[in-house]
């Protein structure tokens, strides 16, 4: 399991300024830690997907 989601989603708004981001995450933290990390950023988790055994989200920032 990845322990940091939030931190590559960080990382990854940070380097890519404008635009949309795909996250694929196996921590089941992901499921509140990334729709509260872009609240708290002001940008659009415009949809989220169960696979058996991860979550995909995809973000615009």
């Amino acid at each position: 399991m990845c322990p940091a989601p939030v931190i590559e989603l960080a990382k990854a708004a940070a380097e890519l300024g404008e635009g949309v981001i795909e996250l694929l995450a196996d921590d089941p933290a992901a499921e509140t830690d990334v729709p509260a990390w872009c609240r708290m950023r002001d940008v659009r988790l415009v949809a989220r997907e169960r696979h058996a055994d991860s979550m995909r989200y995809i973000i615009v920032v």
